[in-house]
């Protein structure tokens, strides 16, 4: 990390810079729970600012006309066991799909889940997107 130090840094506290260089928060637990690492790290997790960008390991555009019969063989599957629920109402749709694969390891490191992810990206597209995940 680029962190001012130093002279630099002092300037910055002494000047009282309304923009400093590397702005910082340093935050101290307290220390019957700064050993407990799962709390730390909820903690932190709670802090941090995380965005799909973050999660996501590739993205793709795919033309397909029939969701019933993806042509994405990979969630051919899925997709069919999703439109085969009793609540899953098949709704005129766009034949554009945008795959997103996202990071497992990111996304359990961050403490979230696929349905908090879906609940987001409805919560920000509404009813212009359907969002079916594995």
């Amino acid at each position: 990390k680029n962190v001012t130090l130093g002279v630099p840094r002092l300037r910055e506290i002494i000047n009282v810079a309304k923009v400093p260089k590397t702005p910082s928060l340093t935050i101290f637990l307290k220390p019957e729970i700064a050993g407990e690492v799962e709390f730390t790290k909820r903690v932190l997790c709670r802090l941090e600012h995380t965005t799909l960008r973050d999660l996501c390991s590739s993205t793709s555009i795919y033309y397909d006309p029939d969701p019933l019969n993806s042509i994405i063989e990979t969630d051919r599957d899925f997709v069919s066991d999703f439109y085969e629920t009793p609540e899953a109402q098949i709704t005129p749709l766009s034949s554009w799909v945008l795959r997103v694969e996202v990071d497992r390891r990111r996304v359990i490191d961050k403490k979230l889940s696929m349905e908090f992810i879906a609940d987001k990206i409805v919560k920000v597209f509404g009813s212009d997107v359907n969002v079916i995940f594995s």
